[in-house]
C-alpha cells in the first residue's frame, strides 16, 4: 500500500466528509489530518487530486513510520528526498498532539545535515504551528508532516500544495460579490459540492462518462454554481431576484473568461431561472436533477433588523424566525423531491441560532425529512466564525 496525507484547513471536520466523499477508505489520523492508503499498482495524482478538494491544503507522500523522532532520523529522510544539489531547504509541521516542531527539533536536524556536508536553512512555524501552504509554496520548502498512527510516528513529504492564488481569485477577482445573498467562499462551495457527488472513486468527476446536474435553488452571486462547473457538472440557477441570477450570470462569464481551457465550455452548460424555492418543480422536468447543493435564506442577517433589540426580546425574534424558516424548509424538500432523480442527493446549510448558552435550531426540518422521502445520512457539520450567532450547520439528505 502507498500511504497519502491530507492536510485540513480551518474546516476539518467538513473536509474529512468531502474526502471520504471522493475516497471511501480514508481514515482520521487527528482531527487536521486524513490518510488514504493507495493498494499497490494504483496511482493517484496528488496535485490533480488536490486541485479538486476544496478543505485539503497539503497532501504528503508517507515516508516512514517510526517509534521515536530526532533530528538524524529527520536529516536520513532529507537527504534521501533531495535532489542532486547539496542545498536543503526544509520545514516541520507536527500535528501530532505529543510532538513540537520546536526550534530544537528544527535546529538539531539542520546541525545533522551539515554534518553530511549539505548547507541547510529551516523555516519555522508560528509559535510552533504547522506551516501554512502559501510558506511552503513562496519558500519552495522540502517540508515534512509528523502525524500519530496508533503507537507510531508517521512521516510524510509534502509533494502537493494548494493553489491558494486560485482560490482568492475566485473568491475576491469576481465582479459580484454580496454577503447578504452569498456567505459561502469558494473553499466551502467546493467542498459540499464533492459531498453532493458520492463519487467514493480516485478518479475525478470530469472523468466520469455520465455529466451529472447539480441544481442551486437560492444561487445567490453563483458560488455553488461556479465550483461545481469546474468539478464538471452541468448546473441549474434558481433565485428569487432577477437580478441576483443577472450577477451570478456575469460572475460565471468572468469564471469562464478566467479559464482559458474551459473556454465556451462553462456557460453552455448553465441554465436559469426565477422562482420562489418552493416551486422549482414548476420549471424542471421530474427526475432531471441528481443533487441539490445550497445555502437557503437563513432568516435577517441581524435581529431586529435596523432597529437593534433588547437581548431580553431576541430569543422571542430567534423562535418566530425558526418557525418561518422551518415552513420554508419544509415546503422546499417537498417540492424537490419531485425533480430530484432516485437516489439523489440534497446538501444544505441550515442555521442554528447561538446566544449565550441557548441554542435553537430548526428541529422539525430534521424530524420531518423521513416522512417527507428523505435520508438524512450526514450532519450535522458546522461552519462558521466563533462568535456568530447563526451557525451554519451542513447536512446530507438523500431521496429514498
Amino acid at each position: 500500500m502507498t500511504p497519502y496525507l491530507f492536510a485540513f484547513g480551518r474546516t476539518p471536520h467538513l473536509a474529512f466528509a468531502e474526502l471520504a466523499s471522493l475516497f471511501s477508505d480514508a481514515t482520521l489520523l487527528t482531527a487536521q489530518i486524513g490518510m488514504l492508503e493507495v493498494p499497490p499498482g494504483d496511482r493517484i495524482s496528488a496535485e490533480s487530486v488536490l486541485a479538486s478538494l476544496g478543505g485539503t491544503v497539503k497532501i504528503a507522500h508517507v515516508l516512514e513510520e517510526v517509534s521515536s523522532l530526532s533530528g538524524a532520523v529527520l536529516a536520513s529522510l532529507l537527504v534521501k528526498t533531495a535532489d542532486k544539489s547539496n542545498r536543503i531547504v526544509f520545514g516541520i509541521s507536527s500535528y501530532h498532539p505529543s510532538v513540537s516542531s520546536t526550534t530544537k527539533l528544527l535546529s538539531d536536524t539542520k546541525q545533522e545535515l551539515e554534518s553530511r556536508g549539505y548547507t541547510a536553512r529551516f523555516v519555522a512555524g508560528r509559535d510552533n504551528e504547522p506551516l501554512s501552504s502559501v510558506v511552503v509554496s513562496k519558500q519552495k520548502l522540502t517540508e515534512l508532516i509528523i502525524a500519530p498512527k496508533k503507537s507510531t510516528i508517521v512521516i510524510a513529504r509534502t509533494v502537493a500544495v494548494q493553489d491558494f492564488e486560485s482560490w482568492n481569485r475566485r473568491d475576491y477577482g469576481r465582479p459580484y460579490a454580496d454577503a447578504k445573498v452569498g456567505m459561502l467562499p469558494p473553499k466551502v462551495a467546493r467542498m459540499v459540492v464533492n459531498i453532493s457527488s458520492n463519487l467514493r472513486t480516485q478518479n475525478s468527476m470530469t472523468s466520469q462518462n455520465e455529466v451529472k446536474t447539480l441544481l442551486d435553488p437560492f444561487c445567490g452571486m453563483g458560488t455553488v454554481l461556479a465550483e461545481a462547473l469546474l468539478m464538471g457538472w452541468n448546473v441549474v440557477g434558481s433565485d428569487l431576484s432577477a437580478e441576483v441570477i443577472d450577477k451570478a450570470r456575469k460572475n460565471l462569464e468572468w469564471l469562464e473568461g478566467s479559464h482559458p481551457s474551459r473556454k465556451d465550455a462553462i456557460l453552455p452548460a448553465v441554465k436559469w431561472f426565477v422562482s420562489d424555492a418552493t416551486h422549482i418543480s414548476d420549471h424542471l422536468a421530474p427526475a432531471s436533477i441528481d443533487a441539490i447543493v445550497t445555502e437557503p435564506f437563513m432568516g435577517p442577517t441581524r435581529l431586529g433588523g435596523n432597529n437593534p433589540i433588547r437581548q431580553s426580546d431576541q430569543w422571542k425574534v430567534i423562535k418566530n424566525t425558526v418557525k418561518g424558516l422551518e415552513k420554508l424548509y419544509l415546503g422546499c424538500l417537498k417540492d424537490w423531491r419531485s425533480v430530484l432523480k432516485p437516489g439523489g442527493r440534497v446538501v444544505m446549510a441550515l442555521p442554528a441560532f447561538h446566544i449565550g448558552e441557548r441554542t435553537m435550531f430548526v428541529k422539525r426540518v430534521i424530524d420531518s425529512c423521513e416522512n417527507l422521502g428523505y435520508t438524512v445520512k450526514l450532519g450535522p457539520i458546522e461552519y462558521s466564525r466563533p462568535q456568530a450567532i447563526v451557525k451554519r450547520e451542513f447536512y446530507l439528505f438523500v431521496k429514498k
